[in-house]
């Protein structure tokens, strides 16, 4: 345990201190004890540390950590608890990475807080390849360590608003001797935990070529709700409002949902984004915000050149994850110190174009495997998935969420687990809808030889709709509903793929589902956007061919019922030979 950690403790178990004011009350002990400050009393020990704090102006955090030195607010039990655990001895040298270590994984999980470790804060710096000699500022507590982690080379500002990180930054800086300035005036004044409201303010922000690098890990997953930016996801607004104010680049950590999400503010953003110059995505490997978070991060980087093409970077392909948390921490480090070596392809600003600006790099880079999909793909006849299909997405009304009434519509569901070996089963989970809803819930519907696929999740699930499943349904609901994780392809006529078993057979094959979840992204839920599912090259085999793979698929499933019905007859057998053990009736015989 660290020496902050076990001084926090024991100020919250013995003295009564709130845990949340414990660890920096503890922090700030701990530095006047390495500092030498010697002293009978809490508040004289304080004060004595305050005194020693040169801030270098105004804004500089050290003075609010000076004022707060000065005044901590304890009850008299509490000050003489605090007294009780006087002197504190510390070792000459200390290592105040591993106490900042400590102080995030107390407080990892209370916003807002620095939710990257200082290991991985210090690999994100390392890779961005910034030559010493050139200025950077860090903004948003989210950056903390990051700038912790360059600071141990140069000098570095952090711009935070939080007093708790204020507190614990400055104070470690101090105690380390590490050229960190605090800075207590965040560019976004008022950040979205609370009531999503954001304010820029022009003299709060770095000055336009004030640094020649600003590096942003924004609060994520934010909407702004007033004003022109209405709707718009936080990360997106303050790249708009910030980029530009470095002299040579600009680095953001922003969720995989900003980079393919098809709302209009999230395209136009893009496309903005491609037309800045210089840019460059690098996915993250997962975990980057701890154990806990299952959020899927990516750097964006504008080097303020003028290029027409954007560079994308698979630095989250790993060759395996653990779910130990320290474990996972030294691969994802290892993976960030290699990232100099790891694939990357540079795209055209047309091709951005065609892609709807997506800019997630797993669009672009592909593995091996698909990549030879795609070479044997070239020497054949392919057509676009949404020129001989219609791809419709099911939105079916808000369900009943209290208690059920008599006039509420019942239905059946179809979801991705009905989906089974190529075939949508008879769905099973059932659903109710208020009365009003009937028409809508009518139009939401699915016909024989729909191909239905998992576009949310679970990617990739590939299921024709046989008239069984249909039948089975309407005997007992009058309603079949589609879940909203799948999307329904409906064979056009005409088209150049006549039979839909054909083209359900191309589309569940294990090749087709890998690209699927290639194409995929999301912040934490993998998701298929209905723009790449109509995008998708496929086969057109010829009369031929479509005759063989029709008898072929005949031929497979024939098998599956064979194999069904004697893994039927296997237990039934087994289950007779373990009731003669006991001299028991078969089922049969007890139906």
């Amino acid at each position: 345990m660290s020496f902050v950690s076990k001084l926090a403790h024991s100020l919250s178990t013995q003295t009564g201190v709130r845990s949340v004011e414990a660890m920096p009350i503890a922090l700030a002990a701990i530095v006047a004890a390495a500092k030498g400050i010697k002293s009978s009393t809490a508040s004289e020990m304080f004060a004595t540390l305050a005194r020693t704090l040169q801030p270098a102006d105004q804004a500089d955090a050290l003075i609010r950590v000076r004022d707060w030195l000065e005044d901590i607010d304890l009850s008299e039990a509490q000050a003489r608890g605090i007294q009780s655990l006087l002197p504190i001895h510390v070792p000459v040298a200390i290592d105040w990475t591993a106490e900042l270590e400590a102080l995030i994984d107390n407080a990892r999980y209370r916003e807002p807080f620095i939710p990257i470790s200082p290991r991985v804060g210090a690999a994100i710096g390392t890779s961005l390849g910034i030559p010493a000699d050139e200025t950077i500022a860090c903004l948003f507590a989210g950056s903390a360590t990051i700038a912790w982690g360059l600071a141990q080379f140069r000098p570095v500002t952090l711009h935070v608003t939080n007093w708790q990180t204020e507190v614990i930054m400055a104070l470690l800086a101090h105690a380390d001797g590490r050229p960190l300035r605090v800075d207590r005036r965040n560019p976004i004044e008022t950040i979205p935990y609370s009531d999503g409201s954001s304010t820029f303010h022009e003299d709060h922000a770095p000055k336009p070529g004030a640094y020649d690098h600003l590096i942003s890990v924004p609060p994520l997953g934010y909407r702004m709700k007033d004003g022109q930016a209405a709707g718009m996801l936080f990360e997106a607004w303050q790249v708009e409002q910030l980029a530009d104010r470095a002299r040579k680049g600009f680095v953001a950590v922003v969720t995989d949902g900003l980079l393919f999400r098809e709302s209009r503010n999230d395209v136009g953003f893009r496309e903005q984004l491609c037309t800045m110059g210089g840019l460059t995505v690098t996915s993250l490997p997962p975990g980057i915000f701890g154990r806990a978070s299952g959020v899927q991060v990516n750097l964006l980087k504008i080097d303020q050149m003028e290029r027409p093409d954007a560079t994308f970077v698979d630095g989250r392909s790993m060759d395996r994850v653990s779910r130990s948390g320290r474990e996972q921490e030294d691969l994802i480090v290892k993976q960030l110190e290699c990232l100099g070596s790891a694939p990357t392809r540079t795209i055209g600003i047309e091709e951005l174009a065609t892609s709807n600006y997506n800019l997630l790099p797993n669009r672009f880079i592909v593995s091996d495997e698909l990549t030879r999909m795609d070479e044997a793909l070239s020497a054949r006849h392919t057509v676009r998935l949404g020129d001989v299909a219609k791809i419709l997405r099911p939105r079916a009304p808000q369900p009943v969420r209290g208690d059920p009434s008599d006039d509420d519509v019942i239905g059946l569901e179809i979801a991705v687990s009905d989906i089974v070996d190529g075939k949508v089963g008879a769905p099973s989970k059932e659903i109710r809808f208020p009365a009003k809803e009937r028409m809508s819930v009518g139009k939401v519907h699915v016909e024989t030889d729909d191909i239905l696929v998992s576009i949310k999740g679970n990617v990739g699930a590939v299921g024709i709709v046989g008239m069984g499943a249909i039948l089975d349904g309407l005997m007992d609901a009058p309603q079949i509903v589609v879940s909203q994780s799948l999307a329904i392809i409906r064979l056009e006529r005409g088209s150049a793929i006549r039979q839909p078993r054909v083209l359900a057979g191309i589309l569940s094959s294990p090749q087709m589902r890998a690209k699927l979840q290639a194409l995929a992204g999301g912040t934490t839920v993998p998701s298929l956007p209905i723009s790449a599912l109509q995008d998708l090259a496929i086969p057109v085999p010829d009369a031929d061919e479509a005759f063989d793979i029709e008898g072929r698929l005949e031929e497979l499933d024939a098998m599956q019922e064979e194999i069904e019905q004697r893994i039927s007859n296997r237990r039934i057998m087994q289950d007779a030979l373990w009731r003669k053990f006991w001299n028991m009736p078969s089922e049969q015989e007890d139906a």
